[in-house]
């Protein structure tokens, strides 16, 4: 009764998280039921194929929609028969399922007008369908399959069918990111569990910041949800998975730590009580300071233009919100309601008696690099500035499919496209002319004659009737470049195009005109831009803001410059070489463009944390003791924390390595060393060696003893 009493405080706090996660689950949905596709390709309404792709629906309203290719396939040669018997039954099907499909009626078609759609060597055609703009993703799971049945049914045996484009690839990556989220968690759960039992050998100090990450879990998946559902931000399945996996891995951090710090009062003889309140008094500091760093990194996605990282802002600044409360208040509860039992089967009290007198591993390193600072910094130094020299030869990758599993079946058809008609025909682009008055044929043809004159232009052509319906001032030619329309340089080729349009329109005559260019391609030119511009605003942001946060921690000014010079560092070689193994030994021909901005804010926040906990801890130490002595028990006494903290932080990241999108791959694996980095080499040598070569001077303003 006693105990209970004087746990009284813990066990409400408790009830109090379990009471918000019931009634949450009770009234939200799950985040990833609210998950929606980025508005306008992710890209702002100003942005010029934003703007073609709004006057292509506009003047052309049968282009809008997401689109479906049925891809229809005989290795031996198509047949007359078994083709027209196809088209029929393929029209019928999407005509029956009464979803607002625009089919084109190919079997209606004369012969020379679908001849577009029909291979050189005639193996393979495809049929397009028009799904509704504004179905959800698991709508167009279901239908498709559903669709693929029925198609199934009537087709000849001697035909492969796939279902690819936009539509099919939407419908395969719902049924992936489903299945993949059940082995991600469990994955991630079990690879915790198993860590904390190899290094601390105590059952109970595994289940607790699973339990405590799993309660705060859930209250943040539905947070998530019920802001989802009322639409204050649009979210996607990837930043959830990454979300997820962060918020395990950084409630165990914290747990570690308070952990770490709970025992070291326990070793004093207090009671339970007192010892929990005295370790969360010493690590509060750390944990707020390291919470609020890397909720304010997160939040500089907030400036980017680009949704698909402005969409990971919100998400994440909800979860970390979160986790800074379930650290200074769940864990603490759990630990204490634990007691001494969350050490078992060893005991705090007769583990400082054992203790007495004996030098660890990270006291012997504490003391290396104390009396030999040079010899430990100047290797590292090396070793990341070599590493970091690799990202110079990296290739980025914006086409998505490039991301996916060879295996998936709208991977498999658009491959099967792409073999048959050059991936220029299937991703083709669509030049819009609008004049202040009307157009002749003869100034149009003349308009198609200029861009086939490109060297850039492998075809330019008129497909059916020019003009748009009641409009003979505005028109369409379909555009289909020599280079592959997902690199580089054909986004080159656009923005050429975009540039020489005026003199293109004048030398045709219709000087008077303007010209827009829609499509994937032109959407990706305008990505390249819009995400290399935020790259370098985040970057910068984000690094003035971990620098004042650090120069508030720390009551220095010179502190935080050589702490964010390592983290970058760390950032640097982390990412050179990831391309490294990806491009040069797995042999991979890019990787994504999203890379290196993601990364960056993960690392350099996640970084950031240990060295808060490490300066923290030297700080501590220095109001007692000389500063060789304050950076040697600084380390010694976070190294076990820290060094644990990281390897779980690390191995949770490297979960993502098991996923089937080859992004999370890559990030996951980059994420997972810039930590190992900084956890066994920056964190516990470079900075204490830099620490002790300034001497007095580490912290200054303020000179240290």
């Amino acid at each position: 009764m006693k105990i209970v009493k004087e746990k009284k405080q813990w066990f409400i706090i408790l009830l109090c998280w379990i009471l918000a996660a019931v009634v949450l689950s009770g009234i939200a949905p799950g985040a990833k039921e609210e998950t929606s596709p980025s508005k306008n390709a992710g890209l702002p309404e100003t942005s010029e194929s934003i703007q073609a792709e709004k006057a292509l629906k506009e003047y052309f309203p049968s282009s809008e929609g997401v689109p479906l290719f049925v891809v229809v396939y005989d290795k031996d040669g198509l047949k007359e028969k078994d083709t027209e018997q196809a088209m029929i039954h393929i029209e019928k099907v999407m005509n029956d399922a009464k979803k607002d499909f625009t089919v084109i009626p190919l079997s209606k078609m004369p012969v020379q007008a679908r001849a577009s759609f029909f291979s050189e060597d005639n193996t393979t055609f495809f049929l397009p369908v028009m799904f509704p703009k504004d179905m959800e993703n698991k709508d167009v799971k279901m239908t498709m399959d559903e669709l693929k049945k029925e198609v199934a049914k009537e087709l000849p045996s001697n035909l492969e069918t796939y279902f690819t484009g936009p539509a099919g690839i939407m419908a395969d990556t719902y049924e992936m990111f489903s299945k993949a989220d059940v082995v991600l968690i469990l994955a991630t759960v079990g690879l915790i569990f198993v860590i904390l039992i190899l290094i601390y050998r105590s059952p109970l100090l595994a289940f607790i910041p699973l339990i405590g990450a799993g309660i705060a879990y859930s209250v943040v998946d539905r947070l998530l949800g019920l802001m989802g559902k009322y639409d204050w931000f649009a979210m996607d399945s990837q930043s959830l998975s990454i979300m997820m996996i962060l918020l395990f891995a950084v409630i165990t951090d914290y747990s570690l730590l308070l952990f770490s710090r709970f025992r070291e009062e326990l070793e004093k003889s207090l009671s339970v009580n007192e010892a929990m309140k005295n370790a969360l008094n010493f690590v509060k500091e750390p944990i707020i300071f390291s919470g609020s760093t890397v909720l304010l990194s997160m939040l500089t996605l907030f400036f980017a233009v680009y949704e698909s990282y402005r969409g990971f802002a919100p998400v994440f600044a909800v979860a970390i919100a979160i986790m800074l409360i379930a650290g200074l208040t769940l864990m603490p509860a759990l630990f204490a309601i634990a007691g001494e039992k969350s050490f078992w089967p060893s005991n705090p009290r007769k583990r400082a008696e054992k203790r007495a007198g004996k030098e660890g591993f990270w006291y012997k390193l504490g003391r290396f690099v104390t009396e030999k600072p040079w010899i430990s910094l100047i290797p590292i130094v090396i070793l990341l500035v070599f590493f970091t020299s690799m990202t110079r030869h990296v290739n980025y990758s914006f086409n998505l499919l490039d991301s996916f599993p060879k295996e998936m079946s709208s991977i498999q058809g658009y491959n099967k496209l792409n073999d048959a008609f050059s991936a220029g025909e299937i991703a083709p682009s669509t030049v819009i002319v609008k004049a202040e008055k009307d157009l002749s044929q003869e100034q149009i043809q003349s308009l198609v004659d200029q861009l086939n004159d490109r060297e850039s232009v492998s075809k330019a052509e008129v497909q059916g009737h020019p003009y748009a319906e009641g409009h003979q001032n505005v028109a369409k030619i379909n555009l289909v470049l020599k280079n592959n329309p997902y690199t580089e340089k054909a986004f080159d080729d656009i923005e050429k195009l975009r540039d020489d349009s005026k003199k293109i329109l004048k030398e045709s005559k219709i000087d008077y005109a303007s010209m827009l260019i829609a499509g994937e391609t032109a959407q990706n030119a305008d990505v390249r831009n819009i995400s290399h511009d935020d790259e370098i605003r985040i970057i910068i942001l984000t690094t003035v803001l971990i620098m004042i946060m650090l120069g508030i921690q720390t009551r220095s000014l010179l502190a935080p410059i050589y702490m964010m010079a390592t983290i970058l560092l760390s950032f640097g070689a982390a990412l050179g070489f990831s391309v490294f193994f990806f491009q040069d030994i797995l042999g991979y021909t890019g990787i994504s463009y999203r890379i290196p901005l993601y990364t960056f804010v993960f690392l350099v926040a996640l970084g950031v944390d240990y060295s808060i906990m490490l300066i923290s801890r030297i700080r501590e130490e220095k109001e007692r003791l000389p500063i060789k002595d304050a950076v040697r028990e600084g380390v010694s006494k976070t190294g076990g924390v820290i060094s644990s903290a990281g390897l779980i932080l690390a191995a949770t990241f490297a979960v993502l390595i098991t996923q089937p999108v080859m992004e999370l791959r890559v990030f996951g694996f980059a994420v997972a060393v810039g930590i190992l980095v900084d956890t066994f080499i920056v964190r516990p040598i470079a900075i204490p060696a830099l620490i002790v070569i300034l001497g007095k001077y580490s912290f200054w303003p303020k000179k240290i003893k």
